[in-house]
């Protein structure tokens, strides 16, 4: 598409320029904000490329405002936007109807796995199942809204299937966010009717009316928020009944005064995009344990509020709130000035709103990015006065050597950037097919780290992950020299991604595993020497996480140096008394040193204490307790 609109440019410059419009401004300076905050975070290849599960970094979030200034700028007339928005609701309509036969025929249809109350289609993700689906409502709207309402219109009969579908799919995904921006879209889009249609007093009434028994209906569906008939409303049910003192709401909480503690320290541009992680592991909290091990790694805020605020600063925060604060202010003062539609101004408002509070709990993706900068283009044509003088004047021919050059550098773009990284893609599934029969890797894995890709260090990552299951099963089937290549030749790779992304303590933990294995191996009191300045060096990153300090406490216990690993997990205790994993992994560093009394001494004081233990935990504390 930037391809095209250059030759676009070429033929007819006043015409398809960029406008300096107050919409297209905040946009510029939004990723003008996101490009320094890449550059000037603490992980730039991490900001740029993002990973392979997100991949929301500067190089697709560029694609993302491309597209928005191609389709602000080339897209002209309502009747071409409506094709647009039709085939939105076509594309998205499917997806919806992927996720009703999830729900209702086939539970494990596209990777569905099985899940029935919360399902995601073909998206990965219920978040974005829910969100596609509040977006699809109001476009279905828009169009059937615009349409002359006929029995024999289908256009109109499309529209209204395509947004109950979208509807639908609000609750299919169950997410709170995408009901909650619902209820707070459809209020907007009440009150925005209310203030437009000033002339329709009956209309005006019954808005209003609506609007009543909007507030009396959410009023009963919290009083009774216990019965089963509200607790099984897909996305009302689990909004209501949200405890924000407890669970993973709470854990959400944490995670957002630790925004709150990243921008403090990184006040005017921030971390870096996708580099909350790294907040994250400093000022991580004991406290998240209390919820299990599966609420201890955040990589976003889970708000793109607070996480803009931490990774970008407050000049990111200001200028993407902004983005939405001039497109509702832009609405308004075209509808005064200009007359604009107030079915447009209405919806267009209505779903800024209603977007914004989705993404106040969750985050953004690929999915929502793109259909946002879509409407965000639409209402930039609608409330943008165009030159009309400039409309007349006519294009120039496109020379063959402009489009021949222009040709050529696309091409080595796509080539580049999506033919190549697919390429190291399928070569690095190949090995992991390889590395499952136990078989040597070297020519394979050679050929997928060869191919250029700018997530080298996600397939690093990856074959690292498995090695660390199959090292074992080769020792164990007498194939030692086997197993031993294979580590040595991940602690390499490994080594590469720490030297790439220092701060990233996911690599010290999988180095340091990979180095006890190779200990095993070798039994070489090195390798352990090595993992445990691994572990240390990360523990210095991330001060209170736990499973650092269960780990290298474990680690230096075998290394005899039990007064460390004492003081270790003492620390561990102090940071949260109320995690029994503490207690009792130092009551069997005690048992392990000898002293028994004193393993039952401070499994006493924890018991005293009220202390609940797991299942792997009570059994550790009734072997010790039982033993003499």
């Amino acid at each position: 598409m930037l391809g095209a609109y250059i030759l676009l440019l070429a033929s007819n410059w006043a015409r398809y320029r960029i406008r300096l419009t107050p919409i297209n401004t905040v946009v510029g300076l939004f990723f003008i904000s996101f490009a320094i905050s890449t550059f000037a975070g603490v992980d730039w290849y991490h900001s740029l490329w993002d990973n392979h599960e997100r991949m929301l970094g500067l190089f697709t979030i560029f694609h993302y405002v491309v597209y928005y200034f191609i389709a602000t700028s080339v897209v002209r007339e309502w009747e071409d936007w409506k094709w647009l928005l039709r085939a939105f609701l076509f594309a998205g309509g499917i997806v919806m109807f992927i996720g009703f036969l999830q729900t209702y025929v086939n539970h494990d249809l596209v990777v569905n796995q099985g899940k029935v109350s919360r399902v995601s289609s073909t998206l990965g993700n219920a978040i974005y199942f829910s969100g596609y689906g509040l977006f699809l409502l109001f476009v279905g709207y828009l169009l059937a809204i615009k349409e002359k309402i006929k029995k024999t219109n289908l256009w109109f009969w499309y529209a209204v299937v395509g947004g109950l579908l979208g509807f639908w799919g609000i609750f299919g995904g169950g997410t709170r966010g995408a009901f909650l921006g619902l209820v707070a879209g459809l209020g907007v889009l009440a009150v925005s009717y209310i203030i437009s249609l000033r002339e329709h007093k009956k209309i005006r009434q019954g808005l209003g009316i609506l609007i009543i028994l909007g507030v009396i209906v959410l009023a009963l569906l919290f009083n009774f928020r216990q019965t089963d008939f509200v607790k099984n409303i897909p996305a009302v049910g689990r909004l209501v009944n949200t405890q924000i003192s407890g669970g993973t709401a709470n854990t959400r909480i944490m995670a957002w005064g630790i925004a709150v503690d990243a921008w403090k320290e990184r006040p005017v541009f921030g971390w870096g995009p996708n580099n909350y992680y790294y907040a994250f592991n400093k000022y991580y909290r004991a406290e998240f344990l209390e919820h299990g091990w599966g609420e201890t790694w955040f990589d976003n805020a889970h708000s793109v509020v607070m996480n803009t605020l931490a990774v970008q600063g407050g000049v990111g925060i200001v200028t993407y709130l902004g983005v939405f604060v001039v497109a509702f202010i832009m609405l308004w003062r075209s509808r005064k000035k200009d007359n604009l539609d107030p079915h447009i101004v209405a919806v267009g408002s209505a779903f800024l709103i209603a977007h914004l509070v989705s993404l106040v709990t969750v985050f953004d993706n690929p999915t929502s990015y793109l259909y946002f900068f879509f409407f965000l283009a639409l209402i930039s044509r609608h409330t943008n006065n165009l030159d009309v003088r400039a409309e007349k004047k006519t294009s120039k021919n496109i020379s063959v050597g402009l489009t021949t050059i222009v040709s050529l550098v696309v091409l080595l773009m796509v080539f580049s950037t999506n033919i190549n990284p697919a390429r190291a893609n399928i070569a690095a599934l190949n090995v992991i097919r390889v590395l499952n029969t136990g078989q040597d890797i070297s020519e394979v894995y050679n050929h997928a780290t060869s191919t250029p890709s700018p997530h080298i260090d996600d397939i690093r990552k990856d074959v690292a992950r498995i090695s660390g299951n199959i090292i074992p099963k080769l020792s164990q089937n007498n194939k030692g020299l086997e197993a031993f290549r294979l580590f040595e030749l991940m602690h390499s790779e490994l080594q590469k991604n720490l030297e790439l992304h220092p701060m990233d303590i996911r690599i010290n933990i999988e180095l340091a595993f990979i180095n006890t294995l190779g200990a095993q191996l070798e039994q070489s009191p090195d390798l352990l020497f090595e993992a445990e300045q691994y572990l240390e060096d990360a523990l210095v990153l991330s001060p209170k996480r736990q499973q650092l300090q269960y780990t290298l406490a474990s680690l230096k216990s075998q290394l005899n140096k039990n007064d460390e690993a004492v003081k270790i997990l003492q620390d561990s205790i102090d940071n949260d008394p109320r995690i029994g994993e503490g207690w009792w992994r130092m009551a069997l560093l005690y048992k392990q040193m000898g002293d028994v009394e004193k393993a039952k001494e401070i499994l006493q004081e924890a018991m005293d204490d009220g202390i609940v233990f797991d299942a792997k935990g009570s059994g550790v504390v009734d072997s010790i307790l039982q033993s003499e």
